[in-house]
């Protein structure tokens, strides 16, 4: 490398970027000769000893790994250009480990409040934690102690479990890859190489073209045909945005959404095990949700196979509300991403747990059923506004799951959460290992939900798509 690209680069890295690439290197340079690394120009130098930039990709796959993108314009290269090359590469090629690179995410991820409680937790010398300024020190102290590596994961598995279930399932994900990498006898999917930056999806199909015959694997079991499935593969997968609406201004007259927070964590927990980045927007006004649903539409979903959007409020016909009061149109939640042209041809799914109306669903005995038969836990409460009568047009690839058919109320347990949204996460936590798609799913949801009595009366789920492939979610 020319030494004055060496400058160049040096002068632009932070000793934070530096940092992080010592870390990223460790499997590479012996950790005495790290310890003397000050700059980017010193790990240049120790790379170039152990003969590692022959590998012309090395460096820059560093600095995409850091999120340093802007610097391989000094190299003469682009990101789709490197990872094209990385796609053309055999098993023999040593890059970056997925292990390091996923320390290295949760590094970037951990808040500082989460780092004094996992400094608490371990079981390391005071004097060794309390030179530890980054949780990557913490990450390398473990390193050092034998308590940390790529099949040694279970203390920081459960560390992060006490103080950011988000973190601890990157572990699992990286855990489960590596065993169907194993099982495969290959390298991990280009997509585990990037965890900061996940390939594009023209680039999966590229490289699932040249390793297959034309048909895509989700993993070493299902095989699934594209022109009949939407293909999950990306990681992240997409966004999955909660809006989770419990009080509600007072002159509104609207009842505070007890129970509704169950209903938020189980979502939260279900969608990151499908491996989508959860967001979550509390209590907000119908300005403020239809502004996050507009940024949302705005983002940029290339490297994304999905997009998920859940509203826990109350509602009317054909609307959510805001805790304002003021009606939210359904339609103004899902328009905006049929605009979007990076979910384009990509499934767009939406839960709304609202009532629909304010009549009550009266049920029908059967030649089974008692007509004393004891009413349900009466801790119930009813998701409902004012009616006002809307239309809900969707376009291609939506799949909008409603918590009740229009003109009737939903309901909503104070303690456990409301009756669909429980109903969904759980037949999803049970039959999306199992491969069955989602329009299955929601229809045994139905069957479950419409089965109870609330209040003494029935409430009926109504899914609505536009789903043009078989959509079926992978979950770890």
């Amino acid at each position: 490398m020319d030494p004055q690209i060496f400058h160049e680069i040096d002068e632009n890295l932070t000793s934070g970027d530096v940092d992080q690439l010592k870390f990223l290197c460790l499997d590479f340079i012996p950790k005495r000769r790290l310890e003397s690394v000050t700059d980017a120009k010193d790990l240049i130098l120790r790379l170039d000893e152990q003969g590692l930039l022959e590998d012309e990709l090395l460096f820059p796959e560093l600095l995409i790994t850091i999120g340093r993108i802007d610097l391989l314009e000094i190299l003469k290269k682009s990101k789709e250009e490197v990872k094209r090359n990385l796609l053309r590469c055999d098993n023999s090629r040593k890059g970056v480990s997925a292990y390091r690179k996923m320390l290295l995410k949760i590094s970037e991820d951990m808040t500082e409040e989460n780092f004094r409680a996992a400094k608490f937790l371990l079981d390391l010398p005071r004097a060794k934690l309390g030179r530890s300024t980054s949780f990557l020190d913490t990450l390398i102290e473990m390193e050092k102690q034998q308590r940390l590596g790529p099949d040694n994961l279970d203390e920081l598995y459960r560390i992060l479990e006490k103080c950011d279930k988000q973190l601890a399932v990157m572990i699992e994900r990286f855990r489960n890859q590596s065993h169907r990498d194993q099982e495969q006898g290959g390298r991990l999917p280009l997509e585990e190489v990037f965890l900061n930056n996940p390939v594009s999806e023209t680039m999966e199909r590229e490289r699932r073209r040249n390793s297959s015959a034309g048909t895509i694997t989700t993993d070493a079991e299902t095989p699934l045909n594209p022109n009949e499935y939407y293909i999950l593969t990306q990681r992240p997968l997409g966004y999955c945005l909660i809006i989770n609406n419990y009080n509600f201004l007072k002159s509104t007259n609207l009842l505070k959404r007890t129970g509704t927070d169950m209903d938020k964590d189980r979502l939260a927990k279900l969608f990151s095990r499908m491996h989508f980045q959860i967001e979550v927007r509390s209590d907000l006004e119908a300005w403020a949700i239809k502004d996050e649903i507009k940024q949302f539409a705005n983002k940029n979903h290339a490297s994304m196979g999905a997009f998920v959007c859940c509203i826990l409020s109350h509602g009317e016909k054909g609307t959510v509300l805001g805790t304002d009061g003021k009606p939210v149109e359904i339609r103004e939640v899902t328009l905006p991403f049929a605009g979007c042209r990076t979910l384009a041809s990509k499934p767009k799914l939406f839960f709304i747990q609202a009532c629909q109306g304010d009549e009550n669903q009266a049920g029908v005995w059967t030649s089974d059923g008692r007509e004393d038969a004891p009413e349900e836990d009466e801790k119930y409460e009813e998701d409902a506004g004012i009616i006002v009568l809307r239309k809900i047009p969707i376009e291609a690839d939506f799949l909008i799951g409603m918590a009740t058919v229009e003109h009737y109320l939903s309901y909503r347990h104070t303690k456990e959460g409301s009756i669909f949204i429980q109903e969904l996460c759980k037949k999803m936590e049970e039959l999306c290992p199992k491969k069955e798609d989602m329009l299955s799913i929601l229809t045994k949801v139905n069957f479950e939900v419409s089965k109870r009595i609330l209040k003494g009366y029935k409430q009926m789920p109504e899914p609505r798509y536009t789903l043009t492939k078989k959509l079926v979610l992978p979950i770890d």
